[in-house]
């Protein structure tokens, strides 16, 4: 559906201190742009890369059910699945991609790639891809290679969500995998290779860096959701792009000229208003939200680990924000911190945590003007907490101390920020200058050297806890540090602390937020059903009170004073803490220049 959307108010490269909310996305209007394309060039292929049957509430209600019909009416040719697509389980996921479908698993009608996603032990197939890692394809007499990687993180998200798989980790066995398939394929004849990633932009960067140079022509990269205007650059001449969310369509126009790519040129095109709906699938969307609208509507989410009950239409209002919502921040966002908020209220500890997730509702400050002179009220429905909550967990309190939480900080910082520790030894364009002592190899500037460690989305979201910290020192040294807000004390290693936040189903004992160390793990429970209670549900609940309180107070200060999105180009640092400003700047002047 059509939403509201915090974008950069900048031109494509420029940075930028500004944002504007408008109206982006709905697939109706995306089938619009996709007709459009293909009949100003038949010679289109249309590609799909990565989390698409997950993060609403039609999805969550129907295993993800509900998307596949309107996405296989977008006549997809190639696509690859992200990590949100195994999130409904290793039945669900087998069902709608393997060789074993069920009739309550709808399954998409276009091929799907992967093979850095093998079979593991005792499965008599251990070692085979679970699925193809290549696709060649024929068009206008050339022939098209594509390799597919899907999200290497699976099994971070939850052990249970990758049972019977193994995922290939780390850069040189990426490497490898991209040079031998590109390989294969250019001696099959491909004159256009590209790699459809679900690793994101940080590790796709890099490895456009480390493959064999002409080996591949774009990576098309997903999963950090990043709107890349103009075409990343790398030692082995692929261009590597990434095209937002639902929010914008890109498109990537390559010249072949005997047999070899001789052009490519990139752009994003915003999914906005001005965009007609396509009839067909407006009536397809319908259909499939049409249950969730309904007066009715009576429903549990298909998970039998979990209870999570709709029984009021997703457009009804459930409260209002006295402040603007979203989380398109990396390091801290209003709606992190004001749910941690609510959160450590209704637990009554000292401290409350929150997982981040990478996108959300966005939902305007009342007065806020919107396009067609609208004004924002501040509302909030059903639906837009299902956007904040795509998953279902339980929410619990425990005990912690101050060393084990200044653990959990640290690592879900690398999560996100790991990088480059050795940028000092770093040459600037001279491969013969002499290397600085100490220094390992010449490296090209602006080129991470640990995107691999990164594993999560953003950072949590605290309550209770100021952090001080400094982004730009290595994994596991960040934090400078730590203190309660209500009091100013400082958190030494042996404080033992009540902390507030979320168990999944499976976790063990002493997990909270999928962390263990965690002590007296118990079940925050809702008094009214006597279960325990989930996010939406606190959500719901509170809201009922009155406004949630604009959450403008930071508990996470940086001295580095790095710079963040949206003045620089990437919610996550793409090389990086501090690097922003120059790969700006850089990407800048290449505009206008071949590509």
């Amino acid at each position: 559906m059509p939403h509201l959307d915090l974008v950069r108010d900048a031109d494509p490269g420029t940075p930028a201190a500004e944002t504007r909310i408008v109206e982006r996305g709905g697939l109706a209007r995306l089938a619009t742009v996709v007709q459009r394309a293909r009949a100003e060039n038949p010679n289109t292929l249309l590609l799909n890369v990565g989390d698409t049957y997950h993060g609403g509430v039609e999805a969550l209600y129907t295993n993800g059910n509900a998307i596949v019909a309107p996405v296989n009416a977008l006549g997809v040719d190639v696509g690859v699945p992200g990590n949100w697509d195994f999130a409904y389980g290793p039945l669900v996921t087998r069902a709608r991609y393997g060789e074993t479908p069920t009739a309550d698993v709808a399954r998409p009608t276009f091929a799907n790639l992967g093979g850095n996603a093998t079979y593991a032990a005792p499965d008599p197939r251990a070692g085979q891809p679970f699925l193809p890692a290549t696709l060649l394809k024929e068009i206008a007499g050339i022939r098209v290679g594509f390799v597919g990687i899907t999200s290497d993180i699976v099994r971070y998200m939850h052990p249970v969500l990758a049972s019977g798989l193994s995922f290939l980790e780390g850069e040189e066995s990426y490497r490898q995998y991209v040079n031998t398939h590109a390989r294969a394929l250019r001696e099959q004849g491909a004159a256009v290779v590209v790699v459809m990633s679900e690793l994101g932009i940080q590790k796709d960067y890099r490895l456009a860096h480390v493959i064999d140079p002409g080996s591949v022509d774009v990576f098309f990269s997903a999963h950090t959701h990043e709107a890349v205007f103009t075409p990343l650059r790398s030692r082995s001449g692929a261009l590597v792009v990434e095209a937002g969310n639902d929010g914008y369509l890109g498109r990537m126009d390559m010249l072949v000229a005997e047999g070899l790519v001789a052009g490519r040129r990139w752009q994003l095109t915003p999914i906005g208003t001005d965009i007609p709906e396509d009839e067909a699938m407006r009536a397809l969307v319908a259909g499939a939200r049409a249950p969730f609208l309904a007066s009715d509507v009576h429903l549990s989410v298909p998970n039998p680990l979990v209870v999570q009950l709709l029984d009021r239409p997703i457009d009804t209002v459930i409260g209002h924000t006295d402040g603007p919502l979203d989380r398109r921040q990396a390091l801290e966002s209003a709606f992190n911190n004001a749910f941690a908020d609510l959160l450590r209220g209704r637990a009554a500890t000292q401290v409350a945590i929150t997982p981040g997730f990478r996108f959300d509702a966005v939902v305007p400050s009342p007065g806020t003007l919107l396009e067609g002179e609208a004004v924002a009220m501040g509302a909030i429905t059903v639906e837009d907490a299902y956007r904040f909550f795509p998953v279902v967990y339980s929410l619990a309190t425990g005990e912690i101390t101050g060393a084990r939480l200044r653990e959990i900080l640290e690592e879900a910082l690398a999560d996100v920020y790991s990088h480059d520790q050795r940028r000092r030894c770093l040459w600037r364009g001279d491969p013969t200058k002499p290397l600085r002592r100490g220094c390992e190899r010449p490296f090209l500037d602006a080129v991470p050297d640990q995107p691999f460690r990164q594993r999560g989305g953003w950072m949590l979201g605290l309550s209770g806890i100021g952090v001080t910290l400094d982004l730009t020192q290595p994994d596991g040294a960040r934090i400078l540090t730590l203190h309660l807000t209500d009091s100013g004390t400082q958190i030494d290693a042996q404080t033992t602390l009540t902390v507030a936040g979320c168990v999944r189903p499976l976790d063990a004992a002493d997990q909270l937020c999928s962390y263990p160390g965690v002590m007296n793990v118990r079940p925050l429970t809702n008094p009214t059903t006597g279960r325990a209670w989930t996010p939406v549900d606190v959500l719901v609940d509170v809201l009922a009170l009155g406004p949630a309180p604009a959450a403008t107070r930071r508990a996470l200060v940086d001295v580095s004073e790095s710079a963040a999105w949206p003045v620089t180009p990437f919610v996550q640092p793409l090389t990086g803490p501090g690097e922003g400003r120059r790969l700006s700047r850089s990407t800048s002047a290449m505009k206008g220049r071949g590509q």
